[in-house]
């Protein structure tokens, strides 16, 4: 897929058709292009070697760079967006195990600031019943399972309405990447005002799903096109499950701190089940058919599919940041309207920056440190031997934040400062518009 490897080209990957001139804005490798555009920063030779490898297989393909390019600590190159013809092979697709990754915003109503009061006055208590909500979400109930393939509704010719498909069967939900609530000040839609406002937010992906889904395309991707990969009911599902999923989750949270929202029945469950309507989300790991071109991102959402405004992850002490839209004055549009895309299949980025001992930072300005995390292991004398600290912890708590692992493999956050969002401003965003910082006031955090 997009595993470091060396560029198929004749002479290597430092031979290939690259022009090393300061103006130069693209990679032609043998087949496809490599787009750098957008790109915040040079690409390491790693970079380089895994983007000229996802369009190895091809010619008619090509990946575009996004500024938050980076490699995880697994070696796979991370902020792109990948696209190839219809009739290419599924097997050109760079798809990963985490398909439809999705982020969230869900609006609590106003109540004169009293639930801000309420949460905050008694901070501890406010983490502790997210933690224990976490608790529950992993232990689960044995005799349900996930939500997977065996859910989807059955597809019957003679039922009127699509509408009235039901899953299969009771599921529970997943382990979020992130879940909690946060607050903000933003202008109202006049603009004359700001006002305090509380949201829920939901990231991550339904796993067992989203792992069945890959070994489905493992199993036939040498077999079918991209276009006949795309047209799989399983895609289509699994998108609206993910977004069900995390509303649900959302709406789980506001029951256990008693937050002023309005719930909705899931009309699609077998069983009586609430969840929240979100104000806008995000598909930061997209696979969509455009133009009669299929396209998948990584950590960048498409956006044309966002209508109100990008959601970008900085890091979970940070919270989220909102880019807004242009204004919306023809209709109730709480984070603008779509933004003004500047290139044919545009994306955004939807996640910042997050450097490893595979991937370090080449310099050490605008970055962050997780804090606390990083530090040597303490080690505790008892009678009979010595244990390390961090070995008896499955979690790490800082003030309002729960870390599900008690060390990370990230060394650094790139705080998105004014170079990176000129770049952004290329991709459609203009800074007048503004940016909202949804700040964690309790959080859980599955992925730092």
């Amino acid at each position: 897929m997009y595993q470091l490897h060396f560029c198929p080209c004749s002479i290597g990957v430092i031979k290939c058709a690259y022009r090393m001139q300061a103006d130069e804005t693209s990679v032609c490798c043998k087949t496809g292009l490599v787009d750098t555009r957008f790109a915040h920063r040079p690409l390491t030779r790693q970079e380089h070697d895994a983007a000229c490898n996802s369009v190895a297989s091809s010619q008619h393909t090509k990946v575009t760079i996004m500024p938050n390019h980076a490699l995880n600590s697994e070696g796979e190159l991370e902020g792109f967006v990948f696209e190839c013809a219809a009739d290419d092979l599924a097997s050109v697709l760079p798809l990963s195990k985490s398909s439809f990754v999705t982020t969230a915003v869900y609006e609590c109503l106003q109540d004169n600031s009293s639930s801000f009061l309420n949460l905050t006055i008694n901070l501890s208590d406010t983490t502790a019943k997210v933690q224990e909500m976490m608790l529950d979400i992993e232990r689960g109930d044995d005799e349900i399972e996930h939500l997977k393939f065996d859910c989807m509704p059955e597809l019957d010719g003679n039922m009127d309405s699509q509408h009235t498909f039901k899953d299969q069967r009771v599921w529970r939900e997943n382990t979020p990447a992130k879940i909690g609530i946060y607050h903000c000040f933003m202008r109202t839609t006049s603009q004359n005002m700001r006002e305090h406002k509380i949201f829920i937010v939901v990231s991550g992906y339904c796993k067992h799903a989203s792992e069945e889904l890959h070994n489905m395309w493992l199993d036939a991707r040498h077999d079918i096109t991209a276009a006949q990969f795309m047209a799989c009911a399983e895609l289509d599902w699994l998108r609206k499950a993910t977004l069900r999923h995390h509303s649900r989750l959302a709406a789980r949270l506001a029951q256990k701190l008693n937050l002023n929202v309005r719930y909705i029945e899931d009309v699609n469950a077998v069983n009586s089940v609430s969840m929240l309507l979100p104000s806008t989300s995000c598909v930061c790991r997209d696979l969509s058919m455009v133009n009669g071109r299929v396209l998948v991102t990584s950590d960048a959402t498409l956006l044309d599919t966002c209508k109100s405004g990008v959601i970008f992850d900085c890091y979970a002490s940070e919270g989220f940041w909102v880019f807004v839209g242009p204004r919306d004055t023809g209709s109730y549009r709480m984070f603008g309207k779509e933004f003004q895309m500047t290139s044919r299949n545009a994306a955004f980025p939807t996640k910042t920056v997050r450097y490893n001992k595979l991937f370090p930072a080449r310099e050490k300005t605008n970055l962050v440190t997780p804090m606390d995390r990083n530090k040597p292991l303490q080690i505790l004398q008892t009678d009979d031997n010595i244990v390390q600290q961090h070995m008896l912890q499955k979690e790490y708590k800082m003030q309002n934040i729960i870390y599900s692992k008690a060390s990370t493999n990230i060394t650094y956050f790139m705080f998105p400062h004014a170079g990176f969002l000129n770049v952004l401003s290329q991709l459609g965003f203009d800074q007048n518009d503004g940016i909202i910082n949804l700040m964690p006031i309790a959080a859980y955090c599955d992925d730092e």
